[in-house]
């Protein structure tokens, strides 16, 4: 029976993306088999999870294995895996379009990168299978989704498109042919790596995946006798040695498993070439038993407040059976960057999402792995802190999460946060700063600014600053939501500088002050009407030591963060008066005051109200309502200024 072949062009970027695989990552090309055994892997784990629900599926695919032929005569490689095989829009999906996860972003990032630096970039960016053009001239894919009739066959040669036509008489699963290319003219013997070599692969193997919960195979008589491998037959009758243990790194004990493996596991987990922050390792025994393995990451993936990381990532395992991947229900949302594995001796093996939210083993097992995950952060903080600091700066705002939607653990993750303050460069703790403060001291004071930049510069300090107390900056998009939740620590209120009256200011102080308002009242009032559109009143401030004014939030307005995210969410922002606080021992305060009283000038007056209210906007890095006006009132005043420091003329 005939079949009709299509081709297809790649995606526009494809052939620059190519381009790159193959020539830029030369020193790198081995990682290809990682890959591909990678993908087999996780397509067999696929196929068992949609059997627990569909039996027919998986009926008569034999063992779960992948399977590694290499033809050294005809320089041919072959990796085949009986798992769930793709339908023909599936391969269209998956190798038509090359890095789904941002192609564009991944030939950026490539181009601002060394060679060195690329391998990197493959597992941030799901390319992994196209690396297998560092080693082949030409990749064929055919395959077969599992409770199909008919396969799918896939060519490219890597040169800006691709053939696809049906293959009837396909196997359940997928085979990938590599046509290999041949040795390079600038290699020499000693460097050259031939991938059709049966002794190449295995120290391949042994050396990438070992510890693939599934048989990695290849025909014995190709190591000839006494190769020490595990043999087995396959259905054909073929006899196959076995390249990879097979013991998962989780089953074995937590002293003999070595740094390099676990960075090595945690790549296959997760393709992400950089080595793991921490693998967290232990095993629990009793009423329920189970073994995890969880890493923390040590970079933050692309796209990561995108939308694309939106549920934990942790694989759950019963008796080394694979249940699911990205088991939302093991870990809470606020440690969605966490990957891992669980692996349970008492759940049944027909476990279903919904059970598991209901289950309370799954409820205990949460409650651990989530205590885990807060014990190593304090140990980080309190060993390697320089470390912690910058996994903080790289998930930090995700964990602030736990400070809102987890009422259990509000306390410990509030502990283990770090927050830029006053005091220096260095983050630190609420517990740090606490121990900082005066003895009597009742207040942790913080600032909501965009950033910490702008908020060491902000005027609301001066006054805190001179009296040598401590502000915490809260910077962070969630630090709003953070601050509804968090209102006291350690039996210590947070307290605002940028809203509400000043608590820091003493009696004798705030009677001065009122007193200084009641005689300025008239000259206070001319400057709220002239400006009532933009603030609700002009006060007198006791936070302000060198600045002229500052402006205030009301006690119960949206902060600076939800401002934004409600004009993002809607458009616009509803009307929100500030208070404007002027600093009555400011030469320019006293002036205007003065002139006031002497001869009052409504007009003078809206220039004065205009210039102090775009001043307080700028100290604090805002924008200005009317920059041509502001402008125009300064070049005025420049102006003004300037005739009169002239010497008279005779």
């Amino acid at each position: 029976m005939s079949t009709t072949t299509e081709t297809h062009p790649f995606q526009a970027e494809v052939k620059e993306l190519l381009s790159l695989m193959i020539h830029s990552l030369y020193s790198h090309r081995e990682i290809f088999l990682r890959e591909l055994i990678s993908n087999a892997s996780d397509a067999i784990d696929k196929l068992r999870f949609e059997a627990l629900t569909n039996s027919a599926l998986g009926s008569s695919q034999g063992e779960p294995r992948i399977v590694l032929e290499a033809d050294g005569v005809a320089h041919i490689l072959r990796v085949k895996d009986n798992g769930i095989g793709m339908s023909r829009e599936e391969v269209i999906a998956n190798l038509g379009t090359i890095a789904r996860s941002g192609t564009r972003k991944f030939l950026e990032a490539a181009r601002e990168k060394q060679a060195s630096g690329l391998p990197q970039l493959i597992g941030q960016f799901g390319v992994g299978f196209y690396a297998s053009f560092m080693v082949a001239d030409e990749i064929v894919v055919v395959t077969r989704r599992a409770g199909e009739s008919g396969g799918t066959r896939w060519r490219s040669k890597g040169d800006g498109e691709y053939a696809i036509e049906d293959a009837p008489d396909a196997a359940v699963g997928t085979t990938i042919e590599l046509f290999l290319k041949a040795r390079g003219a600038d290699e020499d013997d000693e460097a050259f790596q031939d991938f059709a070599d049966p002794h190449v692969l295995r120290e391949l193997v042994r050396r990438y995946s070992d510890f693939v919960e599934y048989p990695i195979v290849m025909a014995a008589s190709a190591f000839g006798k006494g190769h020490g491998l595990k043999e087995d037959t396959l259905e054909d009758g073929t006899k196959v040695a076995q390249l990879n243990t097979r013991r998962p790194l989780w089953a074995r004990p937590k002293d003999e498993v070595t740094k390099e493996e676990h960075a090595e596991f945690y790549r296959h987990l997760t393709h992400d070439w950089h080595a793991p922050l921490e693998a967290i390792h232990f095993k629990v025994e009793g009423t329920s038993e189970y073994t995890a393995l969880l890493y923390l990451p040590s970079e933050r993936p692309p796209g990561w407040f995108e939308g694309r990381n939106d549920k934990p990532q942790v694989s759950l395992y019963v008796r080394r059976v694979f249940i699911m991947a990205e088991c939302e229900v093991l870990l809470p949302p606020w440690l969605r960057f966490v990957r891992g594995v669980v692996d349970s001796q008492d759940l049944p093996l027909n476990v279903s999402r919904e059970i598991l939210q209901s289950n309370r083993q799954i409820g205990q097992i949460k409650k651990r792995l989530t205590k885990k995950v807060l014990d190593t952060f304090a140990n980080l903080l309190q060993s390697r802190r320089e470390e912690y600091e910058a996994f903080w700066r790289q998930f930090g705002t995700t964990i602030k999460e736990g400070i809102v939607f987890d009422g259990d653990n509000r306390t410990a993750v509030a502990a283990i946060a770090l927050y830029p303050s006053s005091a220096g460069e260095s983050l630190t703790t609420l517990d740090e700063y606490i121990a900082r403060m005066p003895a009597d001291a009742k207040d942790i004071f913080y600032l909501s600014a965009t950033d910490a930049a702008a908020a060491a510069r902000s005027p609301h300090l001066e006054t805190l600053k001179a009296r040598g107390l401590e502000v915490l900056f809260f910077v962070d998009p969630v630090d709003d939501w953070v601050l509804e939740h968090l209102r006291e620590y350690e039996g210590k209120t947070l307290v605002s500088v940028g809203r509400g009256e000043a608590s820091w200011e003493s009696d004798t102080a705030r009677k001065e002050r009122e007193e200084r308002e009641r005689e300025a009242r008239s000259w206070l009032e001319s400057l709220e009407s002239a400006l009532s559109d933009d603030v609700s009143r002009v006060r007198f401030s006791s936070r302000l030591t060198d600045s002229p004014a500052v402006l205030v939030d009301e006690k119960e307005a949206l902060g600076i963060h939800m401002q934004r995210v409600f004009q993002q969410t809607h458009g616009s922002l509803p009307p929100q008066k500030r208070v404007l606080e002027l600093n009555p021992s400011h030469p320019l305060i006293q002036d205007l005051e003065r002139a006031h009283r002497e001869a009052p000038d409504a007009e003078r007056m809206k220039a004065a109200a205009d210039l102090l209210l775009g001043q307080a906007q700028l100290a604090e890095g805002g924008n200005l309502k009317d920059p041509v006006r502001f402008s125009r009132l300064i070049s005025d005043l420049m102006l003004a200024s300037s005739r009169s420091a002239r010497p008279p003329t005779t």
